[in-house]
């Protein structure tokens, strides 16, 4: 499996959704760190030296912005994979433009099993 002992963070207000992407992951072997918050989403990245960080665009705590500049800025997680997981699509060139090269992928949601997998697993390898 692509995903067998990565350690991936998922940052995901939505209950729903957070259960249905972990389940996902952790069938495919990862360990799943659950951020239900930005601020939760950068403390398991300091804590946890994930291979991948999943953020949404829109949940409580630090924003995607912020987190984006703090994994942009810090040297300590500066290395760190990540992922915007978003039923935003329409924001997805803002932040390209704004944080040019520091988001790896954008899955769209709904996605399927398939492909979050196949993006996370190529991330986790870089």
């Amino acid at each position: 499996m692509p995903l067998t002992d990565k350690r991936i963070v998922v940052a995901e207000d939505d209950p729903d959704q957070m259960e249905f992407l972990s389940t996902i992951l952790e069938d495919a072997g990862a360990k799943v760190f659950k951020a239900h918050n930005g601020n939760e989403a950068l403390q398991f990245a300091r804590e946890v030296d994930p291979d991948v960080v999943t953020l949404d665009i829109q949940m409580p705590g630090i924003d995607v912005i912020e987190l984006l500049r703090q994994f942009s800025e810090d040297v300590d997680l500066i290395d760190i994979c990540l992922c915007i997981v978003s039923g935003r699509p329409e924001l997805r060139q803002f932040l390209i433009d704004k944080f040019a090269g520091r988001c790896r992928a954008f899955v769209d949601k709904p996605f399927t099993p398939e492909e979050i997998i196949d993006v996370l697993g190529r991330l986790a390898c870089e």
